[in-house]
């Protein structure tokens, strides 16, 4: 599966959905290891009025073929688009690396929901 990243700096998850003008892509494979195999460039962020729902659709056109974004914030709207296009948004603030074995972590417990 893919994973996009919400990243400024390539090493912590600290970027807010909109505000993202790129995205890291990590693979994930099925027993848990992980590499980074590209970025996507997006473009223009959002402003900090709010999102324009033709940006957010073109974003989740942009990363259709991954399963999960992680960002630091992501507003209900944004995370419905990417519900709509079968991607699930997480808000996490963690270096890249905590959180997508905390995201494999999860996967791999078989729960139905984090907080069980």
């Amino acid at each position: 599966m893919k994973v996009a990243v919400g990243s400024s700096d390539g090493f912590n998850v600290n970027q807010h959905f909109g505000r993202s003008d790129r995205f890291l892509i990590y693979e994930v494979d099925d027993e848990g290891f992980y590499s980074q195999t590209g970025i996507r460039e997006i473009g223009n962020p959002a402003s900090s009025q709010g999102h324009e729902q033709s940006r957010l659709e073109a974003v989740a056109e942009a990363l259709a073929d991954c399963s999960y974004v992680l960002v630091s914030q992501i507003g209900h709207g944004a995370t419905a688009v990417l519900h709509n296009v079968g991607i699930t948004a997480l808000a996490v603030e963690a270096p890249i690396e905590k959180a997508l074995n905390r995201l494999i972590s999860f996967l791999h417990s078989g729960r139905g929901a984090i907080l069980q």
